[in-house]
């Protein structure tokens, strides 16, 4: 029996593109925090690949944000960054 071992690099095979899909209650500073979270880790993001939408009562907005991936270590430092923002109630 033969095992592969494949890197996550190499199961993602990096760079690709990736979204970012947040969850806030609605205020002004979520997409602004949001945004400036994840370009410490990526290029700065185009204004067209960033999409917001507003719960049916509008008391929450989803943000979703497309970058280009380099690495999961990339990735995993994103997500926490965000999971640790007061304002961000999940990440996806």
């Amino acid at each position: 029996m033969t095992t592969t071992n494949i890197t996550p690099d190499e199961l993602w095979n990096f760079p690709c593109e990736y979204s970012v899909k947040v969850f806030g209650k609605t205020c002004l500073e979520l997409h602004t925090t949001v945004c400036t979270i994840v370009e410490r880790h990526t290029d700065k993001i185009h204004p067209d690949n960033i999409t917001k939408k507003q719960s049916s009562k509008g008391g929450y907005v989803s943000i979703t944000l497309k970058i280009i991936a380099t690495s999961r270590v990339q990735l995993d430092a994103i997500n926490q960054d965000l999971q640790d923002c007061e304002l961000v109630a999940y990440v996806l």
